[in-house]
């Protein structure tokens, strides 16, 4: 289904008037829960990678997602005068801990913090490895598609109607929305189904 498909089943079984704006909003709010939380791992273990020039004695760097996706921080040792210009794999500290083994990173608000901070200017000196981030949908976007499974759309008109209604009508939504996603989480829960045929 294109989004503008979701935006109308949402419309024609919703007993309140919402604006199609709104209604894109709801979808993608409940878009980004279910994959983050019923999303399958291979959709949820797509890698980004970002480079970005390290600054000389500058230690905060604007992140390109939140800190919650990032999986891994990678940096030039040249950086930092090492005698090894390859580059390495450094820890999240998140606390002052004292520890020894520099360098390694840590987050404050929306950025990136490295310590040391970099002793030489390297251009894409860190390389912040990170986990998609679909965004938001909007209105331009209601001729594409939803950024959700396209087999199991439905989730996304129920898990609205669900939101979007009160007393009986939000109780039914929400049994119909449990039914599809079950099937949705069977379809994603990352187990192989072998068959074994057994011959003698």
């Amino acid at each position: 289904m294109l989004l503008k498909d979701v935006v109308e089943e949402i419309t024609e079984k919703s007993p309140n008037f919402l604006s199609p704006a709104s209604i894109v909003r709801k979808v993608s709010q409940v878009r980004d829960r279910l994959v983050r939380n019923f999303g399958s791992a291979q959709q949820q273990s797509n890698v980004i990678c970002t480079a970005i020039d390290l600054v000389k004695d500058k230690a905060l760097y604007v992140l390109p997602c939140p800190p919650g996706s990032v999986v891994d921080v990678d940096v030039k040792m040249e950086s930092f005068h090492n005698d090894n210009d390859g580059w390495r794999r450094i820890p999240l500290r998140q606390f002052n801990e004292r520890l020894k083994e520099k360098p390694y990173y840590y987050f404050s608000g929306d950025r990136i913090g490295i310590v040391p901070n970099p002793e030489v200017d390297t251009p894409e000196g860190i390389k912040i490895f990170h986990a998609e981030v679909l965004r938001e949908l909007a209105l331009a976007d209601m001729d594409g598609p939803t950024g959700f499974d396209p087999d199991f759309d439905m989730v996304l008109v129920y898990g609205v109607l669900k939101e979007i209604t009160s007393g009986k009508e939000s109780e039914e939504f929400d049994y119909k929305y449990r039914q599809v996603l079950n099937e949705y989480e069977t379809a994603n829960n990352g187990y192989e189904r072998y068959s074994v045929t057994e011959r003698w």
